[in-house]
């Protein structure tokens, strides 16, 4: 794994074309395999229709589909790890080169997953006190997309390090229930389940 120079690399799309050229897998948060049961709960129907948000080179989708969840559909703004997973995975499943704070799909989603893709968008703050313009702006962004590709019935479900004192507040703003469980051994990651949207 090649590390940036700086935390803010990670919004940079060639700091990560780079590093999927040579790098074949890298999980975030933990595996589906440590909040699985969360997941399961929250998604009891195998036949959701599943959008993953910056899939990266994770084993995520592949594992949600060893699971039985046969809908998957995974998006990156990075073409080089989107063709890579198409040819591992793409006789299964679909892969969109797409940005999350504008979704162009016009089908709806039962299910919007992220993990740990929403945390690269608060690498440049010095403070998570309080958020810089950019920042709010391409949260809000990345939201209401996400909020316009759910059916009414969908949820977003979002893993995480962010700490719920923090990250809860953003989510209320779209919808009105989030629920918070926490995982992990001696480092704590979050599963929050969003549903009912405002």
């Amino acid at each position: 794994m090649s590390l940036p120079d700086k935390n803010e690399n990670y919004k940079d799309v060639d700091y990560w074309n780079e590093r999927y050229v040579t790098e074949e897998s890298y999980e975030w948060c933990k595996d589906y395999s440590s909040f699985k049961l969360f997941f399961n709960a929250a998604v009891p129907n195998k036949n959701s229709k599943i959008l993953i948000i910056g899939c990266g080179n994770s084993n995520l989708s592949a594992d949600l589909y060893r699971d039985g969840y046969g809908f998957i559909v995974n998006i990156d703004y990075s073409e080089i790890v989107i063709e890579k997973m198409k040819k591992k995975h793409g006789h299964v499943m679909e892969f969109h080169v797409m940005d999350m704070r504008t979704l162009t799909f016009q089908e709806k989603f039962d299910v919007v997953l992220e993990k740990g893709t929403l945390d690269v968008l608060f690498t440049t703050e010095k403070s998570v006190w309080s958020l810089s313009p950019e920042t709010q702006k391409d949260l809000h962004c990345t939201l209401a997309s996400i909020s316009s590709v759910l059916s009414p019935s969908g949820r977003f479900i979002s893993v995480t390090f962010a700490e719920p004192y923090f990250r809860k507040q953003q989510y209320l703003k779209y919808w009105s229930t989030v629920t918070v469980q926490n995982f992990g051994d001696f480092f704590h990651y979050y599963f929050y389940n969003c549903s009912n949207r405002i």
